[in-house]
């Protein structure tokens, strides 16, 4: 409920008593929150109301999690994942996260899951084909995907989010099994090409061996030849060994180049940019590495060539040293390949394929020395076998044929059948620890926790905005407000309500009067037609605090007005008036708004004939008073409006009516117009005794007071 603030100061002016801002208690903060305690309470409501229509009528959405091993020390892929250090086991189980959110394998997850008989069953392609395309479809199944690394492990969770239990555990397990495949074809996909490879030069050794055997048996049938020398067996034997050696190594560079080819197509698949640099890698201490790598395979051949065993320390000393260059050669072409790309770099994402590139690579220029060592050997060889008698030579070179082909095909029986068994070993280095399983609550909504945060918003929010408006209103609302002004307060009126004066409507009817002249008008007499009510009671303390001002100061003729209109003060100085009256003293109540008079229809009463009047000399002052029906309290209305009020309210002629007024009556009462507007109020209280300021609380600034003051 709002109030009226009613404030006196002498006929001198106000003036600030002075003293600081007054620092506030929590009393102080205590009344800002009970003055917007509505507003907070609709803030929470509105607020509430919000969050539980979002968390009671929003779809819910369940997260189902897989957890997944990357395990990069399995089968052939070996050396393939065989990275050191710390950094470089995060970038790869990073890149492996990569992988699981890459649209790549959304579109794969989604062709699997066209291709389900539970398709019909997913919300995911509810809207294919009606407001979702294919693509999109893709990109929204690659939003509700969550992929991250297990801190301090090789484990990577997988999240993802649906409409329903089953639907979010169903796409999670998928999703996985699509993503351990893929990384399944890629681990074989490298041996399947050995294998089909192994497989064709297989099938043409054997050819090639009876083809030898038949010969040799021919030759032997028709040149009656049984045997060979001691000393020509042991260079045909020699020459065979050192042959199969050979085609050996230009077997083992064919089938590194198969793995390269293929290594090479998935990495163009990747990135179109990559492959040239792997390709065109170089530097000088790339090929000084590839120079001794060449020099130590030339080395071994004429080791072997010598007749020396290949477990002789002298050529595993060679092979050592072999091995670590191959080991750095790998290191520098890494470095150069991925020396300046950034840690977010497309390209870095193929790291594990391009260190695998390099060591195929690697391998390619080990086997291309070591067969061009052997050729030489072999050419050497092949010149004593050119110095035998023609009849031995021709049997020689049939015997080496044979002996060459039956060793290249036992080798290659041995590495096929090696390769068909590392294909069949080959499952991979992701491993599915945990499937996912239908979630029991959803993560969005969370009922409990949106209202306890409805609740903390909605009261933070009412609170913070009852203190803003407290901190950005520049109206008086308290009565210590007044005080620190330096003000003496007089009275505080309550709003006049007439439906908590006893609460029924039969009070505004008996307020209205008997005549029905300004219903809104009778309203006011609260003091006269209620005088029991708290309103009147008010009205009455108000009285007395003025009574004591007259004993102390002499006061017997008042000014009534207020900062701005609106404000109350026909309405305070109404009752004011009625008041005094009834306690006996002779009052008289005079209309001075010559702009906006209001009493004479307060009192029902005709203006015609008042203050205006006098002021001219038009008319007497007996014929301008007029009863009002309340005892001792008598009317003069403001009379004709005049076009110069300041001025004949200034006048001397006001003067004296006011000295006459004084001589018949115990209480003078003068209503005005407000201070800010107009200057009749400043003009008139000069006259008179004292001034009485009446404040609305919630509408009067307080820097209007100020200035009404001065």
């Amino acid at each position: 409920m709002s109030q009226s603030l009613n404030n006196h100061s002498n006929n001198n002016g106000f003036q600030l008593k002075g003293g600081g801002a007054k620092e506030h208690t929590v009393h102080d903060y205590l009344a800002v929150l009970y003055r917007s305690r509505w507003l907070i309470l609709s803030i929470f409501a509105a607020t509430m109301a919000g969050v539980s229509y979002y968390t009671f009528f929003t779809p819910p959405t369940y997260q189902a999690s897989a957890t997944m091993m990357i395990d990069d020390k399995q089968g052939f892929s070996e050396s393939l994942f065989d990275v050191t250090g710390l950094n470089q086991q995060r970038t790869m189980i990073n890149n492996q996260v990569e992988i699981l959110k890459s649209r790549h394998l959304a579109q794969a997850v989604i062709t699997r899951l066209l291709k389900s008989p539970k398709k019909d069953s997913l919300a995911l392609f509810e809207q294919l084909g009606k407001e979702m395309t294919l693509v999109d479809v893709i990109d929204f199944l690659r939003e509700s995907i969550t992929a991250a690394p297990v801190r301090e492990t090789d484990l990577i969770s997988l999240k993802v989010t649906a409409r329903t239990p089953w639907e979010a555990a169903f796409l999670a397990n998928t999703i996985a099994d699509v993503y351990r495949d893929f990384d399944r074809d890629f681990t074989r996909g490298e041996i399947k090409q050995v294998v089909k490879f192994l497989d064709e030069q297989l099938k043409r050794k054997e050819k090639d061996l009876k083809e030898s055997e038949d010969s040799l048996k021919e030759f032997l049938k028709n040149e009656q030849i049984a045997s060979l020398s001691d000393e020509v067996t042991q260079v045909v034997e020699q020459s065979a060994n050192f042959e199969s050696l050979y085609k050996e190594a230009e077997i083992d560079k064919e089938v590194n180049k198969k793995r390269l080819e293929y290594l090479k197509d998935l990495l163009r698949k990747s990135t179109s940019s990559l492959e040239t640099e792997v390709v065109q890698v170089s530097s000088p201490l790339i090929l000084q590495l590839r120079e001794e790598m060449a020099e130590i395979e030339r080395t071994i051949a004429v080791y072997l060539s010598q007749g020396v065993n290949e477990t002789d320390p002298e050529v595993m000393r060679e092979k050592d040293k072999l091995e670590a260059i191959k080991r750095r050669l790998t290191e520098e072409t890494r470095k150069l390949i991925l020396q300046g790309l950034p840690a977010d770099d497309p390209l870095t994402q193929a790291q594990d394929l391009v260190l695998k590139i390099i060591e195929v690579e690697t391998e390619m220029t080990a086997s291309a020395a070591r067969a061009k060592a052997l050729q030489r050997v072999v050419a050497s060889y092949n010149a004593k076998m050119e110095a035998l008698p023609d009849q031995n030579v021709k049997l020689a070179q049939l015997e080496r044929n044979r002996k060459v082909d039956e060793n290249l095909y036992m080798m290659m029986r041995e590495k096929y059948e090696e390769s068909r068994i590392t294909q069949a070993g080959q499952i991979g280095k992701v491993r599915i620890l945990d499937r996912a399983l239908p979630p029991a609550t959803p993560i969005s909504p969370r009922v409990k926790l949106n209202l306890i945060l409805g609740l903390i918003m909605g009261l933070g929010l009412g609170v913070g905005t009852a203190f803003a408006r407290d901190f950005l209103d520049v109206s008086i609302r308290r009565v210590e407000e007044i005080e620190e002004m330096g003000l003496t307060v007089l009275g505080a009126i309550p709003k006049i309500d007439p439906y908590l004066l006893n609460g029924s409507r039969s009070s505004e009817r008996e307020f209205r009067g008997k005549n029905g002249k300004d219903e809104a008008g009778q309203i006011r007499l609260v003091t006269h037609f209620k005088p029991k009510s708290p309103v009147s009671e008010a009205y009455r303390t108000l009285r007395t605090n003025l009574q004591f001002s007259e004993s102390e100061h002499n006061l017997h003729s008042f000014l009534v007005t207020s900062t701005g209109p609106g404000e109350g003060k026909s309405t305070t100085i109404t009752n004011l008036a009625i008041t005094v009256g009834m306690q006996g003293k002779r009052t008289i109540l005079v209309d001075a708004d010559l702009r906006r008079p209001v009493l004479h229809k307060v009192f029902g009463l005709e203006r015609n004939l008042g203050l205006s009047n006098i002021l001219v000399q038009k008319a007497s002052l007996d014929s301008v008073i007029q009863a009002t029906g309340v005892r001792n309290l008598e009317v003069i209305t403001s009379g004709v409006l005049p076009p110069n009020p300041a001025e004949m309210l200034g006048s001397n002629r006001m003067q004296e009516l006011i000295d006459a007024l004084r001589q018949r009556y115990d209480l003078c009462l003068f209503d005005t117009p407000p201070l800010i507007a107009v200057t009749d109020a400043a003009v008139l209280g000069k006259m008179l005794d004292g001034v009485l300021l009446v404040v609305k609380a919630g509408q009067t600034r307080r820097d209007a007071v100020r200035r009404g003051m001065e």
